[in-house]
């Protein structure tokens, strides 16, 4: 008899928005009300299993909702309750215009791994809670009204991959904490306000591939640590108040294809080691100020295609070799 009563208010009673019904066995009753408040083309369907409705993929018992994604659909709304969707580990809700504060809720969600909320309006702090998703290794947050510092209790996120904040109105310094995460790879926080100096630890235990911290005001050393493993392929730190000259290291960066340092005050020679950097295609050093040799190394780099070494103080002549670019 029991059953029976259970089976009745799972049926009947999950269409009411002030009485939200969720099951551990079923994620249908979330998805209706769900879609009460963002209301996505194609959902609700009479019909049609839920686990078939846009952007939704559910797990091997089409019960429950593993992957939401809705990309690009202009949505907007309460997003609130998609913290009920507990076996989430996907969730996609880039491009489209939802505002408000980002849900703490989402925090709940301790099988996520991939959070992307970016291109969308929401505003104020970064939650607290996002630092519970210790499964999560990608999370962006770009092009969004952000703002605040990046806090502290992010540093959980040990398996993170790819850290995407750029875009918003971030302020403060660049936390020590992200350079201990050893499975970044991807770190971008172009165009906010943060200052301070690029954590001297930032790559030296990951594998880190991509850094791109333009339009900030970062000051202090480029530091050598980010070459260290050998494995970055793009660094872009344009439109800063970065100092002192470019790492010898860099030379360990084979891969490197993209360097782009102009618009700070570095000074100094560029090192020979550049001529090893062998995938190198963009380097970008204008508005600096340095110095020295334009050095016959940029010859090695046979991909080589824009150099843009324009107002600084460098002397002598162009050399020759430049001319088999």
């Amino acid at each position: 008899m029991a059953f029976l009563c259970l089976s009745y208010v799972l049926l009947v009673g999950f269409l009411s928005k002030s009485q939200l019904v969720t099951s551990q066995f079923n994620d249908k009753a979330t998805v209706l009300v769900i879609n009460e408040e963002i209301e996505v083309p194609g959902w609700g369907d009479n019909g049609t299993n839920f686990c078939n409705w846009r952007g939704i993929t559910c797990n091997l018992n089409h019960l429950l909702v593993e992957r939401l994604a809705l990309p690009r659909l202009d949505l907007r709304g309460n997003v609130t309750l998609i913290s009920e969707l507990k076996a989430l580990k996907q969730l996609d809700l880039s491009g489209n215009n939802f505002h408000g504060p980002i849900p703490s809720g989402f925090g709940n969600l301790s099988q996520l791994e991939f959070l992307d909320l970016s291109s969308n309006k929401f505003e104020g702090l970064i939650p607290r809670e996002l630092g519970s998703l210790r499964s999560l290794k990608s999370l962006n947050l770009s092009n969004n009204l952000l703002v605040g510092e990046i806090p502290d209790e992010l540093q959980g996120l040990e398996r993170l991959e790819e850290f995407q904040i750029s875009s918003n109105n971030f302020n403060g310094s660049i936390p020590s904490w992200v350079g201990n995460l050893t499975s970044l790879r991807v770190f971008t926080a172009y165009e906010n306000e943060l200052g301070g100096e690029i954590p001297d630890n930032l790559g030296s235990v990951s594998e880190l591939k991509l850094l791109n911290l333009h339009s900030n005001q970062l000051k202090g050393p480029i530091p050598s640590n980010i070459f260290v493993m050998g494995k970055l392929e793009v660094l872009v730190l344009t439109q800063n108040r970065l100092s002192g000259g470019l790492p010898e290291l860099v030379g360990n960066c084979q891969g490197l294809s993209n360097i782009r340092i102009g618009n700070n005050d570095l000074e100094g020679v560029i090192p020979k080691a550049i001529g090893n950097v062998s995938s190198l295609t963009y380097f970008e050093a204008d508005d600096n100020n340095l110095s020295g040799d334009i050095i016959s190394e940029f010859a090695q780099c046979s991909n080589l295609t824009l150099l843009n070494l324009a107002s600084n103080v460098f002397s002598g002549v162009i050399p020759l070799s430049l001319d088999s670019l």
